[in-house]
């Protein structure tokens, strides 16, 4: 071996701080040290072993990143070493591990190719440099290292060539690749069952216009133009027929695939099965059509015939012949409401006839068969409507169907001995064959009855995705029918309602004319009562002095006592015109403050001096519009009651104020006070505690007030006094209405 001078070993510097553990296995301790001492000074870590079977005990010890393995050694030598390392299973997760093989031995070109073959990482020559040997471990670090990134890279390109692969077997789409000269480069299994091949190889390298050769023109064209013009092109909606022979729609796009240059390498197809969406499409445009013509109707017997007109239409669900039940809750039976279709197998196929020369949609099929009453003389729905069918019957299958709040169909009659059912003979004769279905009609979680289809007369079974389209139309059946007997009844209420009101009404307007009789009367009995007295004493002096007309102090005196009870009859007249012909306000805008300044004024000169009248104006009072000779006379009357309550001194004080959009005018006194029965009464026509009073006066302030569009409140107390509030709003210019006189 040849030992390196120091000054050699000094020169070499590491490039990086490996820290990795190397492993030495070799019988040559010289060698043992040597690499100590140069590979620690460098950053990696070194054990030992002596002999082979101790290199190989290390090596599941350590763990090591780097073996370096002398060839010949006592014992095992190096090569049976490696063997069992890369072969025996207690060695698997170290056997990658890099060896570089040492010999002493040259020639040995057949071994070492050997070695190589066998995975041995490098192969150095005795004697070999300290330079040369960091040199070696580092390149096979470095490439061990490339080989490891580059199984990881492989392995996860595998992993993703392979999820790829899944994805594309596996998506609901038909998926091919061809290239430009028309060879199917790639499909997945979808596109290979359209086509009903067993394996997608069988047609990979073959052209697709051979494998579409009998199928429909359309898709050979499709392939050719996108291949001639190189654009993508594709078909919407085709119809096909699938290896199975059904006919399935399908939406098909061709797109070129372009490289980052630009170049155009081949066509990728894409086939999706659109089958169920466009009938879902198509259902979901049926529902939506009969649901906003349900919705327009409110009558129920023309939306019974509007949901049987929908359920038997050609254009919608197609059934032959259909069937309401609805639920009497009264007698707790389900009765036949209406049915739609034909009697007879004759008229079944005159019908169709009949149907089959008109080509209006849905929407105007609907309106022009659906929005109207069964006839009177339809022989299908007079049976219909005589049948009735016990709630308490709980095998019966409609009954089963209402109480389980689901559907049944009915397909032989060894179904319904097998469930446990039975079907009412008085409904039986309807369904000879038996295959039917009954849905049941549920609103706000609550079964209306149920109703049922069939295909009789046509000869075609039942299919399952149109008895899935009936209970979706049930559905929204059961809700307008729910809104239509809703209307009934609330149409029913209306009409009661109506009804009480017209007698209200008529007993109003007859206690009108009562009160109005009432009034007149006690009106007739007051102003009768009032006026008897002033006649009396007219007639009593007119006689006195008829007799002595001569003796003039008698006539004198009896004539000053006849004009006084004439002046008294004229105050009670005009006291009973004022109540009854309060003309409408004639408003003006005026200062309030100013009418109350003239009655002080007009007052001061006939109060007694007892009395103390005074007045507490607000400033701040706005002008606003009212008739102010109404106003006066409605003041004074309250002055007048006010006064004539104090017995011998007192006070009255007017007092004004502005509270927002309203002014109030409060007059108060110090007189007597008023009990409860008087004040609930006061405002009464003819009402009255004085024994010199009409009872007038009050009730006509009242009717000035109100129609001023203002209030009047009053509180009062025994032995304390009153207060009156006249509540008046503020009313401008522009809110006022248009005066009639």
């Amino acid at each position: 071996m040849d030992l390196q001078s120091s000054h050699n070993i000094r020169t070499i510097e590491p490039s990086a701080d490996y820290n990795q553990k190397i492993l030495i296995i070799d019988d040559d301790v010289s060698l043992h040290e040597l690499c100590f001492a140069a590979l620690s000074r460098i950053g990696y870590q070194c054990v030992s072993a002596y002999n082979g079977e101790v290199g190989l005990a290390k090596i599941l010890e350590e763990q090591p990143s780097l073996i370096l393995l002398d060839n010949k050694m006592p014992g095992i030598d190096g090569e049976i070493v490696f063997e069992r390392l890369i072969t025996q299973s207690e060695y698997k997760d170290c056997k990658d591990t890099p060896v570089i093989m040492l010999t002493g031995m040259s020639g040995e070109e057949n071994l070492k190719n050997e070695l190589f073959s066998k995975g041995i990482a490098a192969y150095l020559n005795k004697p070999f440099g300290i330079k040369e040997l960091i040199n070696v471990i580092q390149n096979v670090l470095i490439s061990h290292q490339i080989k490891i990134h580059t199984l990881v890279l492989q392995e996860e390109i595998s992993r993703s060539k392979h999820y790829l692969e899944l994805i594309i077997d596996h998506t609901p789409h038909g998926i091919m690749v061809i290239d430009l000269s028309g060879n199917i480069l790639r499909l997945n299994s979808f596109f290979a069952n359209i086509l009903g091949l067993n394996q997608t190889s069988n047609i990979v390298g073959q052209s697709i216009f051979s494998v579409l050769e009998n199928r429909r023109p359309e898709l050979s064209d499709l392939f050719q133009n996108v291949i001639n013009t190189k654009n993508a092109s594709s078909i919407p909606v085709i119809e096909v027929n699938s290896a199975t022979g059904e006919v399935i729609k399908l939406n098909i796009k061709c797109i070129p695939m372009r490289e980052d240059s630009g170049e155009i390498t081949g066509i990728l197809s894409i086939w999706e099965d659109v089958t169920q969406t466009e009938k879902r499409e198509y259902e979901l445009s049926i529902l939506r059509q009969i649901s906003e013509a349900m919705q327009s109707v409110l009558d129920l017997d023309i939306l019974l015939h509007l949901i049987l007109t929908s359920i038997t239409a050609g254009c919608a669900l197609g059934f032959s012949r259909s069937i309401i039940f609805l639920i009497n809750e009264k007698t707790n039976v389900l009765e036949g409401r209406m049915g739609v279709g034909p009697n007879s197998e004759n008229e079944a196929h005159q019908i169709w006839d009949e149907l089959a020369k008109d080509h209006e949609n849905l929407r105007e099929f609907l309106t022009k068969f659906g929005l109207t009453s069964p006839s009177l003389d339809d022989p299908f729905n007079n049976e219909v409507l005589g049948l009735k069918i016990s709630l308490v019957n709980e095998n019966d299958v409609l009954v089963y169907c209402v109480h389980n709040k689901k559907s049944v169909w009915i397909k032989n009659q060894d179904q319904i001995l097998v469930e446990g059912l039975f079907v009412d003979e008085s409904f039986l004769r309807f369904f000879k064959p038996l295959e039917f279905v009954t849905v049941p009609l549920i609103a706000n979680n609550k079964v209306l009855g149920v109703v049922i289809a069939d295909n009789k007369y046509s000869g075609v079974k039942l299919r399952k995705d149109r008895i899935d389209l009936l209970e979706l139309l049930a559905s929204q059946a059961g809700l307008a029918i729910e809104s239509a007997e809703s209307y009934h009844r609330l149409e029913e209420k209306v009409q009661e309602l109506a009804e009480t009101l017209k007698q209200l009404q008529e007993t109003q307007d007859k206690l009108v004319r009562s009160e109005k009789l009432a009034t007149i009367g006690n009106m007739a009995t007051h102003i009768a009562h009032e006026i008897r007295n002033p006649l009396t004493a007219i007639g009593g002096f007119a006689n006195a002095i008829m007799k002595t007309p001569t003796d003039v102090e008698n006539v004198e005196v009896g004539s000053k006592i006849i004009k006084k009870e004439v002046q008294r009859l004229e105050n009670i007249l005009g006291n009973v015109l004022d109540f009854t012909k309060i003309s409408k306000p004639k408003k003006r805008k005026s200062n309030l403050n100013s009418v109350i300044e003239e009655i002080l004024i007009l007052q001061s000169t006939i109060i007694d001096e007892n009395i103390d009248l005074t007045a507490d104006l607000s400033p701040l009072i706005s002008e606003f519009y009212f008739d102010e000779e109404q106003i006066k006379q409605a003041l004074m009357n309250i002055i007048t009651n006010s006064i004539s309550s104090i017995k011998s001194t007192g006070a009255v004080q007017i007092k004004t104020l502005q509270m927002d959009s309203e002014i109030i005018l409060e007059v108060s006194d110090t007189g007597i006070g008023m009990a409860d029965e008087t004040l609930e009464n006061i405002f009464n026509p003819f009402y009255t505690t004085r024994r010199d009073g009409t009872g007038l006066g009050l009730a006509v302030t009242e009717r000035i007030v109100e129609e001023h569009d203002g209030r009047i409140e009053v509180n009062s107390k025994l032995g304390e006094g009153t207060v009156f509030k006249i509540i008046l709003p503020v009313i401008q210019e522009e809110m006022l209405m248009d005066q009639s006189y």
